[in-house]
């Protein structure tokens, strides 16, 4: 068996890298490919080029060159094409994405057949999935795809994949970072073999600084992310308003940019917080050990919004755990599943501003408390966030399945 493993965008995202080059590791000679070209800065560049072997992606000139496996395949690609659009339908923006999907799929189609190939594992349930479930209907290659939280909960209709069922129930292994999503998956193809959902969780290579001693005054709560309405951001604006009307010195800091930001800045002057909150932008992913080692909490207060949108667990939660840093969470997504009150972090109900502020006077309150849920995220990142591990599992759920062409 050959694996080819398709990224949505690995030069941006950290978790793919590490998830990618702890493949191609484990598994000498895999293709990586990414669905979106190089745009990220040059350290992601510098972490991708780390991997062993090239990744490849595509140009206009490359699919052009790449027409000669539709040669070799007319009818497989006739009859992909046709069925692609009848799925997409229902759908009219998924019909044209899955057009440039399908277009994108042929220059890593083409590597795919020229390097023997033989099963296409993605990475998100998009995009890079459709180019998975090509290449099934085309080569009749294994096909196996790792689902993240916005290829899971999305209810916009504009982001509603008219093909996620129909790829579901054509892959061999269906892969979710978190058991909330696996559940959410199998109630959409409840017909598909349910042995094939696995729980796989994301993979975390992270090097931490130490903790400043003594660590700063007043005390840092960091949060960090796109600023989207997922994230509860607005929340911990108002947990810290809570904060200062009740007395107690604290710093917000927001590592991150987006369309919130006006939003944010309105409510940090409503609450009179201008003084206590920062909104620092756009962030490279070397400086979060920085801002990590200064904080004495980090703080998930993501929300569901209209639309289902949510975080699944966020990597940023990882790392913060990995930092000895106490993580401040709602139980949002499958963060129920790793943390626990008062052991592994502090719960609030999502939305709820007064309960947030009330654990983090808990937290700051108690170094007894600090110590116990330090060293207990610690050690549960350590255990479950592991590359070797959880690629290592990737790989056995994959080798186990062995899987026939999709008339």
């Amino acid at each position: 068996m050959k694996i080819g493993y398709i990224a949505s965008h690995i030069y941006l995202h950290t978790f793919e890298i590490n998830e990618a080059s702890e493949l191609v590791r484990q598994h000498p000679g895999a293709r990586v490919y990414s669905f979106y070209r190089p745009r990220g800065s040059q350290l992601q560049k510098q972490r991708a080029a780390e991997i062993d072997g090239d990744i490849v992606s595509w140009t206009f000139g490359s699919i052009l060159k790449s027409l000669g496996v539709v040669r070799r395949h007319p009818i497989g690609f006739l009859k992909a094409a046709m069925a692609l659009s009848y799925h997409s339908l229902a759908n009219p923006v998924y019909w044209v994405k899955n057009f440039i999907a399908f277009l994108i799929a042929l220059p890593i189609l083409d590597d795919a057949e020229r390097h023997g190939v033989t099963h296409l594992h993605a990475n998100f349930g998009s995009s890079p999935a459709t180019i998975a479930w090509l290449g099934r209907r085309v080569l009749g290659t294994g096909m196996s795809v790792t689902y993240h939280a916005f290829d899971i909960y999305s209810n916009a209709s504009v982001s509603r994949d008219p093909l996620k069922r129909q790829k579901l129930l054509d892959a061999d292994l269906v892969v979710s970072v978190h058991e909330d999503g696996r559940q959410v998956l199998q109630r959409i193809a409840p017909e598909a073999d349910g042995d094939k959902f696995r729980v796989i969780r994301i993979c975390v290579v992270f090097e931490p600084e130490a903790k400043t001693e003594p660590l700063p005054e007043p005390p840092l709560l960091l949060a960090a992310g796109n600023l989207v309405p997922k994230k509860g951001f607005d929340v911990l604006v108002r947990a810290v308003g809570v904060l200062k009307r009740r007395g107690v010195p604290v710093r917000l800091r927001f590592l991150g940019e987006g369309e919130q930001r006006r939003v944010l800045e309105g409510l940090i002057r409503e609450q009179g917080v201008r003084d206590r909150v920062e909104l620092r932008g756009y962030f490279q992913h070397k400086e979060l050990a920085e801002h990590l080692a200064d904080a004495a909490a980090f703080v998930v207060p993501s929300l569901v919004t209209r639309e289902g949108q949510r975080d699944g667990i966020p990597t940023v939660g990882v790392e913060a755990w990995l930092s000895r840093t106490p993580v401040i969470a709602s139980l949002v997504g499958g963060m129920g599943e790793v943390i626990k009150n008062d052991e592994t972090g502090l719960v609030f109900p999502p939305g709820d501003s007064d309960a947030l502020a009330e654990a983090v006077i808990r937290l700051l309150n108690s170094p007894e408390l600090q110590g116990t849920i330090v060293a207990g995220g610690h050690r549960m990142a350590q255990e479950l966030f592991s590359s070797r591990k959880n690629v290592s599992s990737l790989l056995d759920e994959i080798r186990s399945r062995r899987s026939a062409p999709t008339a």
